[in-house]
């Protein structure tokens, strides 16, 4: 579904340039749960701002089912680890601002969420205002408006990374679901080693700025994953070899 080839990117700081992003290439298939891993400040979220089309890189290739584009913008949702709820819309309100930006049948988008409300175990909420939620709930009525755009491609900017780790996993569980559910295709930035061999198919570990791919790991494990499983280990250690040896060098 995604192609991304020689991506480049700088930028000024302090008005000296600053390179981010050194000739990355990235593979997300249709289907596909993705997560990008780095040392922070490497460049991750500014990759997904790329693919959004919220800035342009300087040099690089986008592909989109098949055909070069400029950018993704029009055809991903992009969550990120601020719920960038709206303090003066209710809960349900937030939910439906998509469609009701696209100016959609709104009698038809609040019956889905509010279906999905029940589904995430918001019911009863859908009249609360944001300041009124704990972060988890926040963090679903998020993913709800999420899943409300119609796109197919999710960008996931780190969306659990303020939640305590309780929380965290019941918000993976729900995330699963919309993704195996719906059948979303997910890339998905997150500096938890856990959280990415516990979700993903794949995992791209990024090198120290400028980012380059150090590595991708496939994680060939039936959901949902058991922490203690010994294939789940020695992936988690592989993984953690890999981190500790980029940040050494870093």
């Amino acid at each position: 579904m995604l192609r991304l080839s020689g991506i480049e990117k700088g930028i000024l700081r302090n008005g000296l340039p600053l390179k981010v992003l050194a000739g990355l290439d990235l593979e997300v298939g249709e289907g596909e749960f993705v997560s990008l891993l780095g040392p922070s400040g490497c460049g991750k979220t500014t990759l997904l701002n790329i693919v959004a089309g919220l800035i342009r890189p300087d040099s690089g290739r986008i592909f989109f089912n098949g055909r070069e584009v400029s950018s993704c913008r029009g055809h991903v949702a992009y969550m990120q680890q601020d719920d960038l709820l709206l303090p003066w819309r209710t809960a349900l309100e937030n939910a439906i601002l998509g469609p009701e930006l696209k100016g959609a049948d709104l009698h038809r988008a609040r019956h889905e969420a509010e279906g999905l409300f029940h589904r995430f175990g918001l019911e009863g909420f859908e009249d609360h205002y944001p300041a009124e939620l704990s972060g988890g709930m926040r963090q679903r009525v998020a993913l709800i408006r999420t899943l409300l755009t119609g796109k197919r491609l999710f960008l996931l900017d780190e969306p659990f990374g303020s939640l305590d780790a309780m929380t965290r996993s019941v918000l993976h569980r729900y995330l699963l679901g919309v993704f195996e559910e719906f059948e979303k295709t997910i890339l998905f930035v997150t500096h938890d080693l856990e959280e990415a061999l516990l979700l993903s198919d794949r995992v791209y570990l990024l090198t120290a700025r400028p980012a380059r791919v150090k590595a991708l790991l496939e994680v060939p494990l039936p959901r949902p994953r058991d922490r203690g499983e010994p294939r789940f280990i020695r992936l988690e250690r592989e993984l953690e070899r890999l981190v500790q040896e980029e940040l050494h060098v870093a």
